[in-house]
């Protein structure tokens, strides 16, 4: 871990979810056993914390099916429109991310408060994170402070700025808001802005006194952050405004060696050389940034920066895989020390990979997946009670933890697809769980979310074909599962994909209930860049995490083999993107909901869709390496 991760490490900055059933805590869309919580002081041997508040349930629901005329009666009927849900959260600050204004108006005539805060923020807040101007103004008209700041030092105008809304962040600039505020990482509404290129957002701040220089905790300035995911229009303003072109972030790092580093952005390069970047500075390994782009493959910036022709050689793809194992799970071991916790990517999409290697003979920390498992065995037996009470009853199924935000399905289904990769074994715990699962099932046969997180939930097929795969795996072979298997399996033919997520997941999800997976292989390919790569939107550069996936989809579910020319330039790709510390670096693109924590994986806040990148990628590459052959 790095310095300043280690002086990072001792914040309360996770994203823990509160709920507490049967003596295990819901942590973060999942279970863990019991401990103590340090971001939000209490223990786990305290009072159970379910959903709190007088018909509080019922209301929660209302709001997550967007049922406006619901919401109204229950609140005629005396629900309580300041409940708590699992994660103490309340009404106000669902329907106020979720773009319900009539929802708000029936709570605030309620009495619902509109500045009650929780740890991740007031009403005000979760308008902001979705760039909801209309509900930001109906608070704000209420009273409501432009200026509350939550648990982690994230303010609501860093919220507005990373949601990109330039007239929300007038209206919160109007009322004084202050834009030097830093969050408990030392980034202020200027980075967050820079992150999305938003260079509208980022003239009003810088206008109204942001700081063009101010540093994280990292070392990184607002031209670093904009360089790295290629925002030339940001770059250019910031450069405007006395940006320094060649501070260096706490690695050693310049800007100019960063956007190097992680994309062919030709207008940035010119940019920043022009704005007084050195094109002659190293990176930390010690070469040329025009040796970098070559050595990554990005001939655009290639042209630009003079310096050597020949790329140097790509180190072996087993090299790779086990630099990549190396640094995740160094992180999972840090995450199972510090989070106490079982997330859906630590847990879930790592152990997927960890899994693999195994199957193909690579060495694992068996201490770290002792613990795992132990502690996804120990939430699945404590949980079974109140499993087995659901799958007899709606009314007690309402009680599962996050129920209420349609949070279930996401946690479960990842969670049992990393206990797969592991074999671990099948029981009536399990078999439960799996059946819960099942019952999530949406009326058209697919499993959904309500509140995205991209790109790791961002996708219904995704969870779909995760979903079918976990019951498949554990849940009883009866006609029910037969049918909903069915169900899936009509909505994974029907239904147009419309992202490289969707479609990689889609031809995993058709082989995973034996459909005709190869007649979606076409459009994957077809989705391949120049460079080798895939990109998770057309307006992205390629990444470690659409491409891995889409590599992954094609040999796992379309049966492509390793060797086909197509899959070879993306091994490639990969290979030559692939930083020396085994990670990839893929950019936030998540709305900021999580309290974020730091696991200690390289970059920063962006560490968690690396972290999922990397997996994809290195899924990708253990699948190029013969399984090892299983002893007798």
């Amino acid at each position: 871990m790095s310095d300043s991760a280690l002086k990072r490490s001792g914040r309360s900055r996770a994203f823990y979810w509160l709920s507490f059933v049967g003596g295990l805590v819901t942590v973060g869309f999942t279970i863990a056993p019991p401990q103590v919580l340090q971001s939000t002081g209490r223990r786990s041997n305290e009072a159970p914390v379910p959903v709190r508040g007088k018909m509080g349930l019922d209301l929660f629901l209302a709001i997550d099916h967007h049922d406006t005329e619901g919401v109204r009666t229950l609140l005629k009927q005396g629900a309580d429109p300041n409940s708590l849900n699992g994660l103490e959260l309340r009404p106000l600050s669902l329907a106020a991310a979720s773009y319900q204004m009539d929802v708000m108006q029936e709570l605030l005539k309620a009495g619902a408060k509109p500045d009650l805060m929780s740890t991740y923020g007031s009403p005000l807040t979760f308008a902001a994170i979705s760039g909801n101007l209309a509900g930001a103004n109906i608070l704000l008209s209420r009273g409501a402070n432009p200026n509350s700041i939550r648990s982690d030092g994230i303010s609501v105008l860093m919220m507005a700025a990373n949601a990109g809304n330039p007239t929300l962040v007038a209206e919160l600039i109007k009322r004084k808001a202050n834009v030097s505020t830093k969050d408990d990482g030392g980034e202020t509404a200027l980075s967050f802005a820079a992150r999305g290129g938003h260079a509208e957002v980022g003239k009003m701040l810088l206008a109204a006194g942001a700081k063009v220089n101010d540093a994280d905790v990292e070392g990184l300035t607002p031209l670093m952050v904009a360089s790295m995911t290629g925002h030339a229009d940001f770059v250019k303003l910031l450069l405007s405004k006395g940006a320094k072109p060649n501070a260096k972030n706490a690695a050693g790092q310049t800007a100019l060696v960063l956007a190097a580093r992680y994309g062919d952005y030709p207008d940035v390069v010119k940019a920043l050389v022009s704005g007084g970047a050195n094109p002659k500075v190293k990176d930390t390994d010690g070469r040329l940034v025009s040796s970098v782009v070559r050595a990554r493959g990005y001939a655009r910036c290639a042209s630009i920066l003079a310096g050597p022709t020949a790329p140097p050689a790509l180190r072996s793809t087993r090299s790779s895989v086990e630099l990549s194992l190396k640094r995740l799970q160094s992180s999972m071991k840090t995450f199972n020390e510090s989070a106490t916790c079982i997330s859906c990517h630590h847990e879930g999409l790592a152990r997927i990979a960890t899994g693999e290697a195994v199957a193909r003979g690579f060495k694992i920390d068996n201490a770290v997946q002792r613990e795992q498992s132990g502690r996804l065995h120990g939430m699945a037996m404590g949980m079974k009670p109140l499993h087995e009470q659901a799958l007899q009853s709606p009314e007690a199924m309402k009680h599962i933890p996050l129920f209420e935000m349609n949070e279930v399905g996401t946690g479960y289904s990842w969670l049992m697809a990393g206990m797969s990769a592991h074999h671990e074994p099948a029981s009536e715990a399990t078999a439960a769980m799996a059946m819960v699962l099942a019952r999530q099932q949406a009326p058209d046969g697919s499993w959904t979310f309500s509140l995205p997180r991209a790109p790791m939930q961002s996708s219904f097929f995704t969870f779909t074909a995760l979903a079918v795969k976990a019951i498949n795996e554990y849940a009883p072979k009866t006609a029910e599962v037969a049918e909903r298997v069915g169900k899936a399996k009509d909505w994974l033919l029907k239904t147009e994909p419309k992202s490289s997520e969707d479609r990689a997941a889609r031809l995993l999800g058709l082989a995973w209930v034996g459909g005709d997976a190869n007649s979606v292989v076409a459009p994957i390919v077809a989705d391949q860049r120049p460079d080798g790569g895939w990109s998770q939107s057309p307006n992205t550069q390629s990444d470690a995490y659409a491409t891995g996936q889409a590599l992954y989809a094609l040999h796992v579910g379309g049966k492509m083999p390793v060797t086909d020319p197509v899959y070879q330039r993306g091994v490639r790709f990969l290979l030559r993107t692939q930083d020396s510390d085994g990670s990839w670096f893929v950019s936030k693109r998540a709305i900021s909901a999580n309290n974020y924590f730091d696991a200690g994986f390289p970059h920063g806040e962006s560490q968690y869709a690396s972290f999922n990148g990397s997996c994809w990628a290195t899924l990708a590459l253990l699948e190029t390496v013969e399984p090892a052959k299983r002893s007798k």
